[in-house]
C-alpha cells in the first residue's frame, strides 16, 4: 500500500533489479523478462508489488518509474554505501565496546582502513599524511603509543602545525613516570605552537581534526587496528564537539610541571 514505509522498503529491497531496469527506461513485461532475466511469473509479482507500492505505473503496454520510484532508489543505494562502509568497518569497530559513544553518522561517505599482518603499520601512515599538510591539527588521546609519539609531533611539524592534545589523565601519568617519554612530551611543550592538556577520555578511541577532516583511531591489545576518516559536514561536526566539550574540562601541562613531577 503507497505510503506505508515498511512495505515499500521491503518492495524494493526484493525487487530493485526489476524497478532499477524501470527507471533506465520504460520496459514491457517481455522486454524486463530479458532485462533482468527472469521468468515472466516473476516479472508479473514484482509488477504487481511495485504498482501496489505506487513505484511504477502502466503507460500503455509498458511500464514506467514514479518520482516515488527514484527518491526509493537513491535512499536503498544510501543504504547499501553504509552498509559496505560498515562491513568494511567491522574488523575495526568490533574491539569497540557496546556502549561506545561511537556515532553511526561517522560511517557515512567514510574511508576504512584496517591493519593486515603484512602492513601492520599502513594505517599509522595515513593519519601521519592527514596532519603533515595541517596548520592545525586538534587531537583526542585516550592511549598514546609511545613509538609514534614524536613522530605524530614531526608530521605535523611538516606543516608547522599549531597542535592542541588532550590526553587522558591516566596515560599522561605514565607518560611522566618515563623518562623517555616525559623527555619527549618537555621538549613539545617548548614549542609554542604545541599545547598538552589532561583530561578523563570517556572512550577508548583516539580522533584527530584537520582542516580539512576529521578521523578516528581504533585500538587492539597489540596497537592500532584501524582508522576511519571523514570529511562530511556531520562528521566533522561530531568530532569537533568531542573536542569541545573535553576541552572545557581540560588541564593544560606546562614544562615545569612535567619536569617537576619527574623530580618526585
Amino acid at each position: 500500500m503507497p505510503g506505508d514505509g515498511r512495505h515499500i522498503e521491503e518492495v524494493v529491497l526484493s525487487r530493485e533489479g526489476v524497478l532499477r531496469a524501470i527507471v533506465r527506461e520504460p520496459q514491457t513485461k517481455r522486454e524486463l523478462t530479458e532485462t533482468v532475466s527472469s521468468s515472466r511469473s516473476t516479472v508479473d509479482r514484482a509488477i504487481r508489488e511495485l504498482l501496489d507500492a505506487g513505484l511504477v505505473r502502466q503507460a500503455g503496454g509498458e511500464y514506467e518509474a514514479t518520482m516515488a520510484a527514484e527518491c526509493a532508489l537513491d535512499a536503498v543505494g544510501a543504504f547499501h554505501d553504509r552498509m559496505r562502509t560498515v562491513s568494511d568497518a567491522v574488523a575495526a569497530l568490533g574491539h569497540l565496546p557496546p556502549d561506545t559513544p561511537f556515532d553511526p553518522v561517522f560511517l557515512d561517505g567514510a574511508e576504512v582502513q584496517v591493519t593486515t599482518p603484512t602492513m601492520p603499520d599502513g594505517v599509522v601512515e595515513r593519519l601521519f599524511e592527514s596532519i603533515e599538510d595541517a596548520s592545525h591539527v586538534r587531537g583526542i588521546a585516550p592511549v598514546v603509543l609511545s613509538g609514534h609519539l614524536q613522530s605524530f609531533y614531526d608530521a605535523a611539524k611538516e606543516g608547522e602545525a599549531r597542535i592542541e592534545m588532550l590526553i587522558d589523565g591516566d596515560v599522561l601519568d605514565r607518560m611522566v613516570a618515563s623518562p623517555s617519554t616525559r623527555d619527549i612530551l618537555a621538549a613539545q611543550l617548548r614549542d609554542e605552537q604545541v599545547s598538552i592538556s589532561r583530561v578523563d577520555v570517556p572512550f577508548s578511541f583516539g580522533v584527530w581534526i584537520t582542516e580539512e577532516e576529521a578521523g578516528v583511531v581504533v585500538y587492539s591489545d597489540t596497537g592500532v587496528r584501524g582508522i576511519i576518516v571523514n570529511d562530511t559536514d556531520e562528521a566533522y561536526a561530531w568530532a569537533e564537539q568531542w573536542f569541545d566539550d573535553l576541552s572545557a574540562a581540560a588541564t593544560a601541562l606546562t614544562v615545569d610541571g612535567v619536569a617537576n613531577a619527574g623530580d618526585e
